[in-house]
C-alpha cells in the first residue's frame, strides 16, 4: 500500500513538475515584453501552423496584429518572427556566424553516415561544402552549360509547337516545364539525354513528382521529434532500421518490388548513385564534361577530411559520401521551384499584354544568333527589364518561405533584444515582399517591374533567402528561366486560356505552387 502510495506521489510530483515546467517555458515572450497569438500547451503554435491551409499567409495574418516581431513556440521551443528588416539584416548577413544554420527537424539532424548535403550541413562542415561548390555556379561554368539548358527548352518549344500546331491552343503549360526543368537537371547535372517532353511516364519525373507531394512537415516522426525532442533518436532508429530491413528484402527477393513500391525519395538517391557509379567506371572523355556531377566529383576525395571548427584552415574537397546527397539536393532543389517560376512568369504576361509587349520589345531589339548559344547567355544577362520583371514575380509569388529559417548557435542581442541559443528566426517573407515603406511608392500589390530599378534594403528581396547561406543555385535557376522566356516570347504570344483563374489556385507544401497555368 505504501508503495503503491509513493509510486503514485512520484508521478505526480512528475506530471507536476512537467506542466510547471512547460508553463515557464511558454512564459518566454512574455518576460522579453513581445506579444504573439495564443498558445496551446504542449503544442505551442505547431499545431496551428500545420493545420493551416497557408503558413505563409498565416504568419503575415499574425504580422498585421501583432507586429513586425512576434513569437511563436514550435512545442517549447520559442521562435521569433520577423519582418523588421534591419532585425533581419543582422540575423542574415552582420552577424551571420551567430546564425549559420538552419533550423532542420530534430530527427533530420542524427546523421550516423555523414551523408549531409549542403542544405543540411552546419558550421564548418558547411562552410567547406559551400566553398566547394560555390565555382561550380560561377559565370563562367554557367556560360558552360547554357547550351545544354538551351537544348532542352528548344525540346519543350518543340512539343509546344506539337500541341498548338501553330494555332491557338489552350495548354497548360506548367506541366511542360516541369518536365522542362527535369531534363535541364538530368543533362546538367548528369549528362543524361532524355526525351522527357515526349515520355511523361519518366520515371525520374514521376518519382520527383511523387517526393513533392510528401511535405516532411506533415510527415508524424518530424512533427513528435520536434515536439519532444529526447523521442528524435529513438525515433530515427526506428524508422531507419525498418527502412533498412524493407531494402535488404527488396535486395534479397526482388520480387516483393510488385508489392512494395521503392520509397521516391530513396528510388531517385539510388539512381544518383548509379550514375555516380557508371561516370566512375568511364575513363573516356571524363574531364570533357562541363555537367555539375563531374564538377563535384573532381572536388572529391576518399580521403578523411576533418572540419576545423575554429575555421583556421579549410580543406577544398567533398568527402565521398557527401557527394550523393549534394547532387540530390540539386535535382530536387532544381524541379518545382524553378518551373513553378516560370509558371508565374507566364501567367503574369498572360494577364499582363502590356508587359509581354514590352519584354517582347527588348527581346526583339537584340540579335540572337541560335549558332552561338553562350553568346546569347551573355546578352540575355543585360537584359535589364527581363530582369526586372523576374524580380517581380519572385517579389509577387515566392516560391517557399519554410527554407528561410534559422536557428541562433550563440547568445547575442540584435536591435535591443537578446535572442538565445537554441532560439529560431522565421522570417515573414510575404508582410516583407508587401511591404509599403519597403517597395513603395507604387503599391506593393500591383505588378510594377520598374519598381526594382530602385535600390532597395538588402533583405527586401529574399526568394532565394539573403546572406552567406543563400541559395546556391540562385544564379543557375535566374539563367534557366530567362533563357526560357526569351526563346518562348520569341516564338510566341502568350493569351489567356479559360481556366486560368482556375488553375491558378495555390496550394502551399514545400513550395507554393498553382494547380495549372493554362
Amino acid at each position: 500500500m505504501f508503495l503503491t502510495i509513493a509510486l503514485i506521489s512520484i508521478v505526480v510530483c512528475l506530471i507536476a513538475v512537467y506542466v510547471w515546467t512547460t508553463n515557464n517555458c511558454y512564459d518566454y515572450f512574455k518576460r522579453l515584453g513581445i506579444s504573439g497569438p495564443p498558445h496551446h500547451f504542449f503544442f505551442g503554435h505547431y499545431k496551428m501552423l500545420w493545420s493551416t491551409k497557408s503558413v505563409s499567409k498565416q504568419l503575415q495574418e499574425w504580422t498585421r496584429q501583432y507586429g513586425s516581431i512576434y513569437g511563436l513556440f514550435v512545442g517549447t521551443t520559442p521562435m521569433y518572427v520577423v519582418s523588421d528588416v534591419d532585425f533581419l539584416q543582422e540575423v542574415y548577413i552582420k552577424q551571420f556566424s551567430s546564425f549559420h544554420s538552419r533550423i532542420i527537424a530534430r530527427v533530420l539532424r542524427i546523421q550516423s553516415s555523414g551523408r549531409v548535403n549542403l542544405f543540411r550541413a552546419i558550421g564548418a562542415s558547411w562552410r567547406r561544402q559551400r566553398h566547394v561548390i560555390n565555382p561550380t555556379f560561377s559565370s563562367a561554368k554557367l556560360k558552360l552549360m547554357s547550351p545544354l539548358v538551351n537544348g532542352c527548352i528548344e525540346a519543350m518549344l518543340n512539343k509546344v509547337s506539337q500541341i498548338t500546331h501553330n494555332e491557338h491552343t489552350e495548354i497548360n503549360i506548367y506541366e511542360l516545364y516541369k518536365r522542362l526543368t527535369m531534363d535541364v537537371i538530368c543533362r546538367c547535372a548528369f549528362g543524361i539525354d532524355t526525351d522527357m517532353q515526349n515520355d511523361i511516364d519518366n520515371p525520374y519525373l514521376q518519382k520527383s513528382a511523387a517526393f513533392f507531394k510528401i511535405d516532411i512537415d506533415e510527415l508524424l516522426i518530424v512533427r513528435l521529434s520536434n515536439l519532444v525532442p529526447i523521442l528524435a533518436l529513438p525515433l530515427y532508429n526506428v524508422f531507419s532500421g525498418m527502412a533498412n530491413i524493407r531494402n535488404k528484402l527488396m535486395k534479397l527477393m526482388p520480387f516483393l518490388s510488385n508489392y512494395l513500391e521503392e520509397l521516391p525519395g530513396s528510388w531517385l538517391m539510388n539512381r544518383v548513385q548509379d550514375v555516380v557509379d557508371l561516370r566512375k567506371k568511364s575513363s573516356s572523355n571524363l574531364k570533357k564534361r562541363v555537367d555539375l556531377l563531374q564538377l563535384m566529383m573532381d572536388a572529391t576525395t576518399s580521403e578523411n577530411v576533418i572540419d576545423d571548427v575554429d575555421n583556421h584552415s579549410m580543406s577544398k574537397v567533398l568527402r565521398s559520401n557527401e557527394l550523393i546527397p549534394n547532387i540530390f539536393l540539386f535535382m530536387v532543389a532544381g524541379y518545382e521551384t524553378t518551373s513553378t517560376a516560370l509558371a508565374y512568369s507566364t501567367y503574369v504576361l498572360a494577364t499582363r499584354p502590356e508587359i509581354q509587349d514590352k519584354l517582347i520589345e527588348e527581346i526583339n531589339d537584340n540579335n540572337w544568333d541560335n549558332n552561338n548559344v553562350e553568346e546569347n547567355y551573355e546578352k540575355a544577362n543585360n537584359l535589364s527589364y527581363l530582369d526586372f520583371f523576374v524580380r517581380e514575380v519572385l517579389r509577387m509569388y515566392p516560391i517557399t518561405v519554410k527554407a528561410m529559417t534559422r536557428e541562433c548557435n550563440t547568445t547575442t542581442t540584435i536591435c535591443g533584444h537578446k535572442i538565445e541559443k537554441g532560439t529560431i528566426i522565421q522570417p515573414d517573407v510575404l508582410s516583407i515582399h508587401y511591404n509599403l515603406a519597403l517597395w513603395g511608392p507604387e503599391d506593393p500589390n500591383l505588378f510594377i517591374p520598374e519598381r526594382h530599378a530602385v535600390k532597395r534594403h538588402p533583405v527586401a528581396w529574399m526568394p532565394f533567402g539573403v546572406g552567406p547561406r543563400n541559395c546556391i543555385g540562385m544564379r543557375f535557376a535566374l539563367m534557366e528561366l530567362k533563357m526560357c522566356l526569351i526563346q518562348l516570347l520569341r516564338q510566341y504570344r502568350i493569351l489567356p486560356g479559360d481556366k486560368i483563374e482556375e488553375g491558378f489556385k495555390r496550394q502551399e507544401r514545400i513550395v507554393i505552387q498553382p494547380d495549372a497555368i493554362f
